[in-house]
C-alpha cells in the first residue's frame, strides 16, 4: 500500500470569533487520497470545504489532528502546492494563469518558473506582461 498524495488524520479546525469565542469549522475529519486518485469536496456553503483546502495547502494550520502531503506533515506552504481561491481572482485586471503566475513570481522564483506557457515557448514575450496580458486561458 502507497502512501496517500493527501491524508487527514482526525482534523479539526477552529477559528477565534470577534468575541474572543471559538468556532469550530472542522472537526475530527478523516480523508485520504492516493496517488494520482481525483478527489472532488463538495457541499453546502459554510461545510468546510474552502478550510479544508487551506489546511491542505498549508494557508491555515490544523487546531487538532494532522494533515499530510505524501507522507510529510503539512507546515505552512509548500514549494508543490497551488491554490485558487474562491474570488475567481486576486489580481481582476490580469487572466486565470497571470493570478496563477503571481505566487510563483512573489517568491522569486522568475518568471521561467512560474509555468506561464510564454515563458516556454519563446513565441510570445517571456516577460510578466505578455503572460498576464498576451497569455489568456479560458477565465474561471
Amino acid at each position: 500500500m502507497s502512501t496517500p498524495a493527501i491524508e487527514l488524520r482526525s482534523a479539526t479546525k477552529r477559528f477565534r470569533t470577534p468575541t474572543g469565542a471559538a468556532y469550530t469549522a472542522l472537526r475530527d475529519l478523516k480523508l485520504s487520497v492516493a496517488p494520482g486518485e481525483f478527489c472532488a469536496i463538495v457541499g453546502p456553503t459554510g461545510c468546510g470545504k474552502s478550510t479544508t483546502l487551506s489546511l491542505i495547502s498549508g494557508l491555515e494550520r490544523v487546531s487538532e489532528g494532522e494533515v499530510l502531503v505524501n507522507g510529510a506533515p503539512v507546515r505552512g506552504i509548500g514549494d508543490g502546492i497551488g491554490f485558487m481561491f474562491q474570488n475567481d481572482a486576486v489580481f481582476p485586471w490580469k487572466s486565470v494563469l497571470g493570478n496563477v503566475a503571481a505566487g510563483p513570481l512573489f517568491r522569486g522564483t522568475g518568471y521561467a518558473g512560474s509555468g506561464c506557457p510564454a515563458s516556454r515557448t519563446g513565441t510570445r514575450t517571456s516577460s510578466p506582461a505578455g503572460c498576464a496580458s498576451g497569455w489568456r486561458w479560458p477565465r474561471a
